[in-house]
């Protein structure tokens, strides 16, 4: 009796140890170590951006907050709090858009499910595509667009003299002008992600 019984808990220390060593992975186990860096790297990024967010809010100063939602890039100046404030802005929102990415490819909030090609389904679309398209077809300026003299100047002494010569925004009658190359990149980004989504292994190799 003493000896089955001695037995019997040796077992159920060994399940123990077994069940504790489950939970004694540490995150870098857990994950691979550039994603342990990059999740380094951008919360440091994040909390120094929300940390002078505060600060400029507090300080009733906005300045700083409102240039990082300007639309318009501008040189970095690493003297500048404003312009170093956006550029951590920026980092931070690319951070938190890789933290998405990750959350879905590694711990989706839903199940991945299979992939099933339909071919009808998929030429459907992008009939669909082709039809739609159709309508936003329209004639260029035949190359008239000049350069035109811009609102905008740049804040160095030399460009205050000048003012910033910038592209106009008509097309040009020219071959692979750059709306005619931005239209192919768009098709071969929707392209990209229709067959990798229908998983249409026949239109590419897989």
């Amino acid at each position: 009796m003493s000896k089955d019984g001695g037995e019997g808990g040796d077992d159920d220390e060994m399940m123990v140890e077994l069940d504790l060593s489950h939970f004694t992975h540490t995150a870098a186990e857990a994950a691979p170590i550039s994603t342990v860096a990059t999740a380094m790297l951008f919360g440091t990024i994040i909390f120094a951006a929300v940390g002078l967010a505060a600060r400029t809010w507090l300080a009733g100063d906005p300045r700083a907050i409102h240039a990082a939602f300007d639309p318009f890039a501008k040189p970095l100046d690493a003297s500048s709090y404003t312009s170093m404030y956006t550029l951590l802005h920026h980092l931070s929102v690319f951070g938190v858009i890789l933290l998405f990415a990750y959350i879905c490819e590694n711990h989706p909030p839903y199940a991945h499910s299979d992939k099933s090609y339909d071919r009808d389904e998929f030429f459907f679309l992008t009939a669909l595509l082709f039809v739609v398209s159709a309508y936003t077809v329209h004639r260029n300026d035949g190359g008239k667009g000049k350069l035109q003299n811009s609102p905008r100047k740049e804040k160095d002494e030399d460009s205050k003299k000048r003012p910033l010569k910038v592209a106009s925004v008509n097309p040009a009658n020219e071959v692979l002008n750059r709306d005619q190359t931005e239209e192919w990149k768009g098709w071969m980004q929707f392209m990209f992600l229709l067959y990798h989504y229908y998983h249409a292994e026949e239109t590419y190799n897989s």
